[in-house]
């Protein structure tokens, strides 16, 4: 056995020299050996990272503006799933989506004061591509009424919208765009590569986002909260921050909080 074992460290002795480097960490679509299977949905990333490590049958869930209930799926192996909407659940076909779960309920809401909402029943929170067509002023509503329905502890991930982050990615596309990055850098592929950043700009009609001029709302707007300010209007709640943004999207900040 040693000398089995002896012999599988002096087999490494001459490879890689330099350092072993499967790829940048830190570049969101570095190339690696994984190739085609190297790459994850941001969607997915999110569930991994917000989700998953906090649902268990011990999990009571609040979730903000569920829509059909993709994320609500998720949610599902926690004990009870809560879910709030503006919209009637027969506009979202929640439960039809969903095949009727026992422990999931939906509720519809007309303001922001969530009077439904048992007080300190929720231990975790979620809210994705709802708030960020929310005015600041209903965030900040949601933060203040919400509060009282949690317990001690919570985790909270809320999705909220940025025009900074947003611009940033937009203006460094060459450094997020799957499209882009999939075609090789070589000579061979420049003219792929010319066609790809025609149809990123022209197709998918990838623009920056100008600032808010008033607080009109209209269907589908986007309401741009920002991270900084929203950050500080749930810390004056009460809440504290754990990340102001937990990174796995890199258009839309999601941020991490708790009930103290």
């Amino acid at each position: 056995m040693v000398d089995r074992l002896t012999e599988e460290i002096d087999s490494f002795q001459q490879l890689w020299k330099g350092g072993y480097f499967e790829a940048d960490p830190l570049e969101p679509l570095s190339r690696s050996s994984y190739g085609q299977i190297g790459y994850m949905s941001v969607i997915h990333a999110t569930y991994l990272v917000c989700i998953k490590p906090y649902i268990n049958p011990d999990t009571i869930a609040l979730e903000i503006g569920p829509g059909r209930g993709a994320w609500t799926k998720t949610l599902l192996s926690a004990k009870e799933v809560w879910a709030i909407d503006v919209l009637p659940e027969e506009h979202n076909r929640f439960y039809e989506y969903l095949n009727y779960p026992h422990n999931a309920k939906y509720i519809q809401v007309t303001d922001f004061n969530v009077r439904e909402l048992p007080e300190k029943y929720f231990n975790y929170m979620f809210s994705f591509g709802c708030l960020c067509h929310v005015s600041f002023e209903g965030i900040n509503s949601y933060a203040k009424n919400l509060f009282p329905k949690l317990k001690e502890g919570a985790h909270c991930f809320w999705m909220i919208a940025d025009y900074d982050k947003y611009n940033k990615v937009v203006e460094d596309l060459k450094k997020y765009s799957i499209w882009i990055n999939a075609v090789p850098l070589t000579k061979r592929y420049i003219w792929l590569r010319w066609l790809t950043n025609v149809f990123i700009r022209f197709g998918d009609k990838v623009h920056s986002i100008g600032p808010d001029l008033d607080e009109q709302p209209y269907p589908g707007r986007w309401f741009n909260s920002g991270i900084d300010k929203a950050c500080s209007m749930l810390e004056e709640t009460g809440f504290k921050v754990v990340e102001p943004d937990v990174g796995s999207v890199h258009r839309d900040p999601i941020i991490h909080f708790v009930k103290p």
